[in-house]
């Protein structure tokens, strides 16, 4: 939907005056229930009848929409739907308000798990195009509530749901956040990535190419680092072969100089070489990163956390190896049951 549309229109009106959500914790996720046998729409119709001031009780009422995330916002999919269908009143304004935060809270669930996976925003796509004109609004043209180091946050999400090209505006609009040299490098990269998805190569070819020139000069680290870096884009431009090339080459590299990998290095050459099948490969990868996780030593800000090796689904292919419990079980011996950090870029 083009932002000249009426609803769009509207909905950037009411994005103006919206509070930066709170934080809040992630509810277990159990077998969804229909929208009809659950308490939240009752508790949707108090709030709307409320002045809608009290941050509280927003929260309280997103979360009870959420408790259940799949028939949630399967639900907020047709009040949505019913808004959209009628001239815009006081009603789907508090709607599409309730929905804004539903969609922070998803991202910030999404994000806490510490996985990164193709697909793990459609479960966003029942609230489309509503949930997209959200989205491309934060990114290109940032409320002030939203920090700008946050906007990385968004491009995922986008591309799960914005799977073919937007209008013009907004892709020149991408285009020109990807080519900007003051915006953050992992925001310039992953817009980069996300043009790639929509068939505008140049952006990623520029990144390739430099990554590859930095690869092929300097010290061994840095070649090192610069071609993990190269493995890494090729994941976001979802290039797995040229990713697993790039992983052994830094693999060959770091052996020769002496660089000892990061557990997290291993680990990601193990994801891509499960995503192309290569289960072998895959194993042997995870098998270094178990020798390092394994080690008391080591710094605890590089351990990984148990979360990603037990769901993880891009580990999918590996799980059935026989070696497979032997080896997480290992690589889990000192690592806690979850961390904060982020895994990769991607």
């Amino acid at each position: 939907m083009p932002l000249h549309s009426p609803v769009a229109v509207l909905f950037v009106a009411a994005l103006a005056a919206l509070p930066q959500p709170a934080g809040a914790q992630a509810t277990k996720q159990e077998p969804p229930t229909p929208a009809a046998q659950q308490p939240f729409p009752e508790l949707v119709e108090r709030w709307l009848t409320t002045d809608q001031s009290d941050r509280d009780e927003l929260d309280k009422t997103v979360l009870a929409i959420l408790k259940e995330q799949k028939a949630g916002i399967a639900w907020l999919g047709q009040q949505l739907t019913s808004a959209a269908a009628k001239p815009p009143d006081a009603r789907s304004k508090s709607i599409q308000t309730l929905t804004s935060h539903a969609v922070l809270e998803v991202l910030r669930r999404t994000r806490a798990t510490d996985i990164v996976f193709v697909g793990q925003y459609d479960t966003l796509a029942p609230l489309q195009p509503f949930a997209g004109e959200l989205l491309f609004t934060w990114l290109l043209a940032t409320p002030d509530w939203y920090p700008h180091t946050h906007r990385i946050r968004l491009v995922a999400p986008l591309r799960d749901l914005q799977k073919q090209p937007p209008d013009e505006d907004r892709l020149e609009a991408v285009e020109r956040l990807a080519a900007n040299a003051e915006e953050p490098e992992n925001l310039r990269r992953a817009t980069a990535a996300m043009l790639w998805q929509w068939g505008h190569k140049q952006h990623g070819q520029r990144i390739v190419g430099a990554l590859t020139a930095e690869a092929a000069e300097g010290d061994a680290e840095d070649r090192v680092q610069a071609t993990l870096e190269l493995a890494d884009f090729h994941v976001l431009l979802r290039e797995y072969k040229q990713a697993a090339n790039a992983h052994r080459s830094a693999q060959t590299l770091a052996k020769g100089a002496g660089v000892t990998l990061r557990p997290i290095a291993w680990y990601a050459a193990a994801c891509v070489h499960a995503l192309l099948g290569d289960v072998e490969r895959g194993i042997a990868a995870l098998e270094e990163c178990a020798k390092l996780q394994d080690t008391p030593d080591l710094d605890p800000s590089l351990r990984m956390a148990k979360t990603m090796f037990d769901s993880d689904p891009e580990l999918a292919a590996l799980r059935k190896h026989p070696r497979w419990n032997e080896l997480v079980q290992r690589a889990c011996a000192h690592a806690p049951e979850k961390v904060e950090t982020g895994r990769t870029g991607r």
